[in-house]
């Protein structure tokens, strides 16, 4: 039997989700955040995006009860405007992605929770993102010798499945997601992804995960939807994400968040804890 339960925190992915291809956020979506404060419902972001990156949507970091960046290696508080975990690459990880990038012709970047640090190939392929942090390019060797929390890698033949098969097939590889419609590989420290990080905010929030609903569009966000009670993939997204999803809404160019959240505010916040009757059916 499904147990109803009322919602206490939205998880949402920011790209294609709720902030459109032009970078822009509609004014349904900003007064969907402004339905979920005046329930009394957490809002939290999980994004690929730096603290300094989220920093540039304000009219999003605003509404935000905790903030989970860079893929999970950061936690984020834009209210107080501090950083709540920060999760580093072991050293030899870092050394495994630059010399994968380096020898497949590829670019690599990393991050220290204030810097981005990148080559020349990766500055050439992305002369204007990620937004919000400075941006230094320096060679491939400092990049594999720098602390970081995160990494990305670029490729000009767009061939990144195979660079994260070379990644992942190490002992020590980190873990991977694709983002920016596949343009981008992420990588994180192993065992470090959005799904880790939304079950910290979610702690720290006092909030029990089947209380908490996600949406997204793109594969890194499957460890969110399994981090949460419910999952909406927002249309137009990864074919594996929409199967996976527990529904699929109209795209972020329809509104699809904001619909949905209107949806839930008029059904009381209320819904279905999915996982409940899953554990009831293995007993």
């Amino acid at each position: 039997m499904l147990t109803a339960v009322r919602i206490a925190a939205v998880v949402t992915d920011l790209d294609g989700t709720v902030v459109r291809a032009d970078f822009s956020i509609s004014t349904a979506t900003l007064d969907a955040l402004d339905l979920i404060r005046t329930a009394g419902i957490a809002f939290v972001i999980a994004t690929a995006r730096t603290p300094q990156g989220l920093e540039h949507f304000q009219p999003l970091a605003q509404r935000t009860a905790l903030t989970v960046c860079c893929s999970g290696s950061i936690g984020w508080s834009s209210r107080e405007r501090v950083m709540t975990w920060m999760e580093a690459m072991a050293p030899a990880e870092i050394r495994r992605v630059v010399e994968i990038a380096t020898s497949q012709g590829a670019g690599a970047a990393s991050f220290d929770g204030a810097l981005w640090r990148m080559t020349e190939e990766y500055y050439r392929l992305s002369p204007t993102q990620p937004h919000g942090p400075t941006r230094i390019v320096v060679d491939s060797a400092v990049l594999a010798e720098t602390p970081c929390c995160t990494m990305a890698v670029r490729h000009a033949g767009g061939d990144l499945g195979h660079i994260a098969a070379l990644v992942a097939s190490g002992a020590d590889s980190a873990a991977l997601s694709h983002v920016g419609r596949s343009t981008v590989l992420d990588v994180t420290a192993q065992g470090v992804d959005k799904g880790t990080g939304t079950v910290r905010a979610l702690a720290a929030l006092g909030v029990d995960r089947a209380a908490a609903i996600s949406f997204g569009d793109m594969p890194n966000d499957l460890a969110m939807f399994r981090a949460t009670g419910r999952s909406y993939a927002v249309g137009n997204s990864d074919d594996t994400v929409m199967s996976t999803a527990s529904e699929v809404v109209p795209s972020v160019e329809d509104d699809g968040f904001a619909r949905t959240i209107a949806d839930l505010a008029a059904a009381g916040w209320m819904i279905d804890d999915d996982e409940s009757d899953a554990d009831a059916e293995s007993n």
